[in-house]
């Protein structure tokens, strides 16, 4: 898709707790999904999130005001950050997750994409 069609971020936090994958929305935090599977919870953050917004969809300024591509939430061994881009109609369907690397160095960027690929993949493993 691309990214002209794609109106509104919203930075996420995936944490991978007791075998279950949690998501918490960083800006706005009484929504959240989980999954057993990083796929499963990914797609119920996708329809929390359009169910959310599609109650302010005559109202972008609002939706506006809950987005941005940075953020200061932390991560561990157990949990990383996403961003969910969204398209201006809002469509669960057509949303998508770029993960968040760190720009700081090479060696940083490669040891997150790692650690997410084992977090995914154990689980993927039931």
């Amino acid at each position: 898709m691309a990214a002209a069609n794609l109106g509104y971020t919203f930075p996420i936090k995936v944490t991978k707790r007791a075998g279950r994958f949690f998501i918490a929305f960083l800006t706005i935090p009484q929504l959240s999904a989980s999954g057993e599977i990083y796929a499963e919870a990914e797609y119920y953050a996708y329809r929390v999130l359009a169910d959310y917004l599609l109650s302010l969809k005559d109202q972008p300024t609002k939706i506006q005001a809950l987005t941005q591509t940075t953020t200061t939430a932390t991560v561990d061994q157990h949990s990383f950050l996403s961003i969910i881009q969204v398209p201006l109609n809002l469509d669960p369907h057509k949303m998508q997750v770029q993960f968040t690397l760190p720009h700081d160095a090479p060696e940083h960027a490669h040891s997150e994409i790692n650690k997410i690929k084992e977090l995914i993949a154990e689980n993927q493993k039931k």
